[in-house]
């Protein structure tokens, strides 16, 4: 510091889908809350399924996620579950 020199040694830059993704994950931990599409959609300018639609397909045929008029949970199986369904949002 003393040098000037900067005290940044990473940064990382995450693009709209990765923090989509993140809503996503973060969303879904908030149990009782979910993932509310309309928080969803100011966030981010679109509905949930708009971006997901094939993992979110693939999870209700699973029964891990539910989704009513105001937001996409984690069923009772997607708890036991939880760290596979939050992946299924995230970059490989």
């Amino acid at each position: 510091m003393r040098t000037g020199s900067s005290a940044v040694e990473f940064t990382e830059t995450i693009d709209e889908r990765l923090a989509m993704g993140e809503t996503m994950m973060l969303g879904l931990r908030l149990i009782r809350e979910g993932v509310p599409s309309v928080r969803f959609s100011e966030m981010h300018g679109c509905s949930p399924e708009a971006v997901f639609k094939t993992e979110l397909a693939a999870l209700r045929q699973r029964g891990l996620v539910t989704r009513d008029t105001d937001a996409i949970r984690l069923t009772p199986a997607g708890l036991m579950v939880g760290n596979r369904v939050f992946a299924e949002f995230l970059p490989d």
